[in-house]
């Protein structure tokens, strides 16, 4: 014989569904609201690729230091070991795109690896400097960042797989144009910059500065990630978006969850990305719960493992890539 249930345990139970009902609307209500943000975001990469046949080189003025050399003479080592992929660990490709107002798909001006691990937290940051000569899958060898002005996305992640042997599970892309509006609507950034940087600067016509902390509007700091010609040309302007890109982070980040909320319908229109809403959200989380006071920072290639070299008329960096690919290991595996 079935046993009643009490009027006590009849008000629990209604308690309980009263309540994972309200809790369960909640969830959904703010899943749905974060799809809709998520939407704003633009989607694609439809430009037109450009065929092999009407490839091209950036060739540079005949005032740099390196080494004559054939592009034949240019060996690639093997890639017997594969790509590597880790369910633990997010790679996504932060693209600066060289394209001003009315153009089509230009070179990829900046390309940083954001690493989230989510076994322990933590966030790297590996800048791949533009002026690599890479192997391009179904185009000549060329720079690194001809890759993205030729097939976009899809054929950069291809290059980065087939050279380092590293996955990239997604990509974000902004032009010159998204990037000053970005750092316009959180207000700017804070910049400690030196006396030839500040020299160099007042010379575009940004006046009234000298070394120390600087406040950048979106035009300042477009400006200041993109000096070449102060200290070690690319590797200093490598080291200036990255140091941009974490100023970015630390303002974010102690924003309230209103003024977050606030600042990504405004930013989001200004970023390309060909994730999914459901990846994005994983990403948020993944980025929410990992250290982002202590975001460690790389470049590739490393130290004494290139040398320049005039192939075609470029001037690049040649890259030893069985070098570079165990230092890319060791930074985003711990290999």
């Amino acid at each position: 014989m079935k046993k009643k249930l009490t009027r006590k345990k009849k008000a629990i139970l209604w308690v309980l569904l009263v309540f994972t009902t309200i809790l369960l609307a909640v969830s959904l209500s703010a899943y749905f609201y974060m799809m809709s943000m998520l939407n704003l975001i633009n989607r694609g990469d439809d430009l037109a690729t450009v065929s092999p046949e009407d490839e091209f080189f950036e060739t540079d003025d005949e005032n740099g230091s390196g080494e004559e050399m054939d592009p034949e003479d240019v060996i690639w080592p093997e890639d017997d070991n594969g790509v590597i992929r880790d369910k633990d660990i997010i790679n996504i490709l932060l693209i600066g795109q060289d394209r001003r107002p009315g153009e089509g798909r230009a070179r990829s001006d900046s390309m940083m690896i954001a690493t989230l691990n989510r076994k322990n937290g933590s966030i790297k940051i590996t800048s791949l400097m533009r002026d690599m000569y890479v192997q391009i899958p179904g185009y000549s060898d060329n720079r690194i960042n001809a890759a993205y002005a030729f097939g976009g996305m899809k054929l950069l992640n291809e290059v980065i797989a087939k050279n380092f042997l590293i996955h990239i599970d997604g990509n974000i892309e902004v032009d010159f144009e998204g990037f000053i509006e970005g750092i316009d609507i959180i207000g700017g950034v804070e910049i400690s910059i030196n006396k030839s940087e500040a020299a160099h600067l007042s010379k575009q016509g940004f006046s009234n500065l000298s070394a120390g902390k600087v406040h950048m509007d979106g035009k300042l700091a477009l400006a200041y990630a993109r000096i070449r010609k102060i200290g070690n040309n690319d590797f200093g302007r490598t080291e200036r978006q990255r140091k941009v890109i974490l100023a970015a982070i630390q303002k974010v980040k102690k924003s309230s969850l209103s003024e977050i909320t606030a600042l990504a319908n405004k930013i989001l229109p200004c970023i390309t990305t060909d994730m999914t809403n459901d990846q994005l959200l994983n990403l948020v989380y993944a980025g929410f719960t990992s250290d982002l006071d202590n975001i460690e920072q790389h470049r590739i290639p490393v130290d004494g493992s290139y040398k320049d070299a005039w192939i075609r008329k470029m001037l690049v960096l040649v890259p030893d890539l069985e070098v570079n690919r165990q230092a890319l290991r060791n930074i985003i595996y711990g290999e």
